[in-house]
């Protein structure tokens, strides 16, 4: 069974996702920031990690950056798909630089595209 992070600050958007995901047959866990997250990634071991951007305690750009200094280290093979509300097109090119699998607007977002962009990420 193939494993996804999410990685969100909000609530109700976490448990939309892990339902609509677990609903799809993955194995799911959550993380309200990228604190948790970056503990979570060691041990669930994902194969995808949704990521938002804008969180307390730690935001998705600094989990990349502490992520990348692991990755350089070990052998992780998780797809990142970063999920925002961010247009910038500053922070899209910023996010670029981790070797993420894509940037998703989670306004423009409807629960089918999310479970196929999963879909295509865990069998690519």
């Amino acid at each position: 069974m193939k494993r996804i992070l999410i990685i969100e600050d909000e609530l109700p958007l976490r448990e939309a996702f892990a339902l609509l995901l677990k609903a799809e047959g993955y194995e799911v866990e959550v993380a309200e920031n990228g604190r948790v997250g970056l503990d979570k990634v060691k041990v669930f071991q994902p194969d995808v990690v949704l990521l938002d951007l804008l969180m307390p305690i730690m935001n998705g750009m600094d989990f990349l950056k502490a992520e990348a200094k692991r990755r350089r280290q070990k052998a992780y093979s998780y797809k990142t798909l970063v999920l925002s509300n961010l247009s910038d097109p500053v922070t899209r090119e910023d996010v670029k630089d981790y070797r993420i699998a894509g940037v998703a607007m989670k306004a423009d977002l409807s629960p089918a595209e999310l479970a196929l962009a999963v879909k295509k990420l865990v069998n690519s």
